[in-house]
């Protein structure tokens, strides 16, 4: 193997253990609250304070990242997002488990933050668009895998074992520092001499429309996964039925990203995000208008289509602003996924209002809001 691609494969997996210690708490919350006698609010006030950290934070690791050659941020990542998830559900009481919910969402924020920008640095060019997608699927199947492993674990150790699980973190951290001391050879000066806000607020006024296009697509994935359940819920399904619907869309999305690969080699990235939008928008319409296993069939194939170009959009980001990918990539991921789970909320109000299956149809058209960016000049700037 290369050693460019043994370098795009190692942030990959350094991004996959990470992303399944972000995903065991839900598996753990109904413990936390129990042994700690919390509310829901108060247990839900973990996620928000990770959701927080991870939205605001993002950005401002990825602006240093992008100042210092060493991979520090993406060791030192999945180890305290490992750390903030096993020491949660051990916590004495609220405010030490809120403590460590803020290293569960700061561990997150420094991989994420600096494992994007990183592959754009070490993969070779030709080959940018399949190390970005072996970055985002190895992270999507840690996600999967993360309630798995908080249950064989805790099943057959117990709580107090789950430390157990930081193994995977320790042992990757070394191999990322020896395979890859540095990221990138040269920093440019002017970069050092740019602030926070002057950077920031320059990366946004070009990089907007993919950003407004990450949100719309992370609000259909994000919708999908709260409404359905719901509804399957609703019409008399049980947890197994809805935590296995969810697992098919959570697989659907990763194996998507494959063949968009595929498809972008043919016709540009540009077009094929055109086309992953306007073909999922249909798909789930369908969704929404039909019934049964047929309806959910539909449901994961349309929220894999949308989800599909994930690597082209943080790839389109990069190309934009060579000199400072890690926090274009944050720009465009991390803080479009915070941004998109608050406009969750007005689904549900829909919901309440009109009914799922009215939420659902507009939430299956919601990718066409996509549209008005595509015509924008940063936009038509970029090259495939």
């Amino acid at each position: 193997m290369r050693l460019s691609e043994t370098k795009v494969a190692l942030i990959s997996f350094a991004h996959g253990i990470n992303d399944m210690y972000a995903c065991l708490l839900p598996t753990f919350m109904p413990f936390i609250r129990t042994n700690l006698g919390l509310s829901y609010a108060l247990v839900g006030s973990f996620s928000v304070l990770f959701g927080f950290i991870d939205m605001i934070g993002q950005p401002i690791i990825g602006f240093f990242c992008d100042r210092i050659r060493r991979p520090y941020m993406m060791m030192i990542g999945p180890i305290l997002c490992g750390i903030g998830a096993v020491m949660l559900p051990n916590s004495p009481s609220y405010a030490i488990a809120l403590f460590f919910a803020g290293f569960w969402g700061l561990g997150t924020a420094f991989t994420h933050a600096q494992g994007a920008g990183a592959i754009g640095y070490v993969s070779k060019p030709e080959r940018l668009r399949q190390s970005m997608t072996m970055f985002n699927i190895i992270g999507t199947v840690g996600a999967a895998l993360g309630p798995f492993v908080a249950v064989i674990v805790v099943t057959a150790f117990g709580y107090r074992r789950l430390p157990v699980t930081l193994i995977p973190a320790f042992i990757i951290a070394p191999l990322i520092f020896f395979s890859m001391p540095r990221l990138r050879n040269e920093i440019i000066s002017t970069e050092k001499n740019s602030g926070f806000y002057r950077t920031l607020l320059s990366l946004f006024k070009l990089l907007y429309p993919i950003w407004g296009v990450n949100v719309i697509r992370e609000l259909v994935f994000l919708g999908v996964r709260f409404l359905l359940p719901m509804k399957i819920d609703a019409q008399g399904g049980d947890l197994e039925s809805i935590a296995t619907i969810v697992l098919c869309i959570t697989i659907g999305c990763s194996l998507s990203m494959i063949p968009m690969i595929k498809i972008a080699g043919y016709c540009g990235n540009k077009r094929a995000l055109q086309g992953s939008l306007l073909a999922g928008a249909i798909v789930l319409l369908a969704a929404a208008l039909s019934a049964g296993l047929f309806s959910i069939a539909l449901y994961v194939l349309g929220t894999a289509c949308v989800f599909s170009s994930i690597s082209l959009t943080t790839i389109m980001a990069q190309k934009l602003a060579p000199n400072e990918r890690s926090m274009a990539s944050t720009i465009v991921s991390g803080f479009a996924w915070g941004f998109a789970n608050m406009l969750v909320l007005p689904f549900g109000k829909l919901a309440d209002l009109f009914g799922l299956d009215a939420a659902l149809i507009v939430l299956a058209l919601t990718p066409l809001l996509a549209a008005p960016f595509f015509l924008t000049r940063p936009f038509k700037m970029l090259n495939d």
